[in-house]
């Protein structure tokens, strides 16, 4: 059995033995190469690999971070939106409660204008009713006025009233002209009564009375008291006042003139206790 292995390779030239080994070295050179080659291209492989590693490392945490940002975000727009929210809710309730007041002080407002319109309407109706009855008693004597400042102002003749010279003695017209004043004022509980006396510039027909204060203020409560103790008139609704001749409606300079400068005035304006104590509460 060992002769014949031995026959065989002795069959096989030495020249294609040689030929066979350079063939054989030549095929592990070309192996050994792409050994080589391949194994530089594992680790080339392993070296991208590792880096698109590390890259995606990277990504996956920059991602990461991003979310973490993206989630951030949306955290601070859902806490904006509860403060917008919140602040629109809170705009709202400050209007709603600006409408409110705004409301509250037109009502109020609208009330106080009601208040006023009802006295003046007031004013008005007493002063026609009392120009109509008493100018169709004496057309001459009688003068009604609303006055600026917000009353009525009727002033009659001092002599229809009171004989001449006198602060106490009245006219029979004077009793008659008194009952219509107070019936008319007893419908009208919030309008105020001030009487008030008026002379012209002639000398005083009374040597016992040397000022044209007293005596003008003397013939207002003269007035006053026959309307509260005869007619009954509130003494709380009244007021008695003088102005002598420093309130003439005219000049003095006629006769005509000195006759209506000579006169009892009768202001009715809006009792100013009562009114306030309405105003108020109207507005409360």
């Amino acid at each position: 059995m060992g002769v014949l292995p031995l026959l065989l390779v002795s069959c096989v030239s030495k020249k294609k033995h040689l030929a066979a080994i350079a063939t054989a070295d030549a095929v592990a050179d070309s192996l050994t190469y792409r050994l080589d080659s391949t194994t530089n291209l594992v680790y080339q492989l392993r070296l991208d690999t590792a880096e698109r590693r590390g890259e995606n490392t990277a990504l996956l945490a920059s991602q990461r971070n991003l979310q973490d940002r993206i989630i951030a975000l949306d955290d601070e727009i859902e806490r904006l939106q509860r403060e917008r929210s919140n602040e629109v809710q809170d705009l709202d309730d400050r209007l709603q409660e600006r409408d409110a007041l705004i409301a509250e002080r037109d009502a109020k407002i609208a009330a106080f204008q009601a208040l006023l319109e009802a006295r003046n309407a007031e004013l008005d109706t007493l002063g026609a009713q009392l120009l109509d009855t008493l100018q169709r008693r004496d057309s001459a004597a009688f003068t009604l006025e609303l006055e600026p400042g917000g009353y009525l102002s009727l002033s009659v003749l001092a002599d229809y009233l009171f004989y001449p010279g006198s602060t106490t003695r009245l006219e029979p017209a004077a009793d008659s002209t008194l009952l219509i004043i107070s019936r008319y004022l007893a419908d009208y509980p919030t309008l105020q009564l001030t009487v008030i006396g008026h002379n012209n510039n002639e000398p005083l027909r009374r040597n016992s009375i040397n000022s044209k204060w007293e005596f003008s203020a003397m013939r207002a409560a003269t007035l006053v008291n026959e309307l509260t103790r005869k007619y009954e008139l509130s003494t709380s609704r009244v007021t008695v006042a003088g102005k002598g001749d420093f309130a003439p409606r005219t000049s003095n300079s006629t006769e005509e003139g000195r006759l209506l400068n000579e006169r009892m005035e009768f202001r009715i304006e809006l009792g100013q206790r009562r009114l306030l104590r309405d105003l108020k509460r109207a507005l409360d």
